[in-house]
Order: C-alpha cells, then sequence, then structure tokens
C-alpha cells in the first residue's frame, strides 16, 4: 500500500489564533507530521488543543487538528487527529 505524502516548505502551529511555532520544511506521511522548528512557545505547544497550518498563495488555508506532539533538537514530529 502507498502512504499519503505531502511536503511544504514552511507552516506554524497554533493555539486559537495565538502563534505556537514557526516551522521550517515539513512533511506529513499517513497521519504523522515531521518538521524543522524555527522557534516555538513551549507553554502554547503543549495546549491540547494545537493546530498545524499551512498558508495557502489563494484560498483558505490548510489546517489539521493534532494528538500529540513532541519537540526534540529541532524536529517537531507529530500524530495528526483523524476525522
Amino acid at each position: 500500500m502507498n502512504a499519503f505524502v505531502v511536503r511544504g516548505q514552511e507552516g506554524e502551529l497554533r493555539w486559537g489564533y495565538h502563534p505556537a511555532a514557526v516551522l521550517g520544511p515539513w512533511t506529513i506521511t499517513g497521519d504523522t507530521l515531521t518538521a524543522t522548528v524555527v522557534s516555538h512557545d513551549g507553554f502554547r505547544t503543549s495546549q491540547p488543543s494545537v493546530t498545524f497550518r499551512v498558508t495557502r498563495p489563494q484560498g483558505a488555508p490548510w489546517v489539521w487538528a493534532i494528538d500529540t506532539l513532541q519537540i526534540a533538537e529541532g524536529t517537531l514530529t507529530a500524530r495528526l487527529r483523524q476525522g
């Protein structure tokens, strides 16, 4: 079976309307997000309603809810919520 893969050069984590992290290059494989962390707020990234957001040049941004996330050594790994 082939895995669903999406890549981008920049994104962000948000807690409501608050920025929680600025992300560089990122990849989504299946339900797992991996990204380079440019900067982050430890309190905001630890909140239960954090989302991953990608701004698009035209149209609405892409937004995924996050179930769990870890940040270690400049890399974010997160499980995206299904449904």
